[in-house]
């Protein structure tokens, strides 16, 4: 007995699309990765995270009671890394300062030394910092300063690599060039300029007129 037509091109259709289905779990398995590369790349970024800073205090330990005591108080502001495709994360990301720029006795900006490029500590991050994996956004220190040091310090993750503490002359104007560095991906350069005019105040608000970020 014949099979009828229908069942025939039915079985046929099946077979097909279940040849079609393995060769594109094969094509996935294999080439998986590098169409998402092509489809949608990752693309990393940086932005100053808050005009106005995060203030915070600090503490230190007070050997006769083993308990925390106030130190002093800060005001510290942060660079943000993201991920325009969250979905292709980038591996191995550092925030590298590549510059370090001050204005001459003309006012004209001009490169402090031989800045090789250094690495940021990551925020609330101490000890040996490892680099991130950025699918969503991480944050890095980039400056402070504190209420009773008259210092604006910048946040390198290895101390004396660059300049990094500052005391004037008043006021005092720094342009810094940083970019995001990854195994898959690197960002655009990023310019920021920190003006301070050596003052502080407890109000964060009124600080933020003391101590000013902005992007360039």
């Amino acid at each position: 007995m014949s099979t009828p037509l229908w069942q025939f091109w039915t079985d046929w259709t099946v077979k097909l699309l279940g040849m079609l289905a393995t060769v594109a779990a094969v094509i996935v398995a294999l080439f998986g990765y590098w169409l998402r590369q092509r489809i949608d790349p990752p693309r990393l970024g940086l932005a100053h995270s808050n005009a106005e800073g995060w203030q915070g205090v600090i503490y230190e330990l007070d050997a006769a009671t083993n308990r925390a005591k106030y130190k002093t108080s800060g005001i510290w502001h942060q660079v943000r890394v993201h991920n325009k495709s969250r979905r292709n994360p980038v591996t191995e990301v550092h925030i590298f300062l590549l510059s370090i720029e001050a204005p001459d006795a003309s006012g004209v900006f001009k490169p402090i030394g031989q800045t090789p490029p250094a690495a940021l500590i990551w925020r609330f991050e101490t000890g040996n910092p490892k680099p991130k994996t950025i699918g969503r956004p991480e944050e890095c220190d980039l400056c402070h300063v504190l209420k009773d040091t008259g210092e604006l310090r910048l946040s390198p993750l290895i101390k004396g690599q660059v300049p990094d503490t500052f005391t004037g002359p008043f006021p005092l104007k720094l342009r810094l060039t940083l970019q995001a560095r990854g195994v898959e991906a690197d960002s655009d350069t990023y310019r920021l300029e920190i003006s301070w005019d050596g003052k502080w105040s407890d109000d964060q608000t009124q600080m933020s007129r003391h101590l000013v970020v902005t992007p360039t």
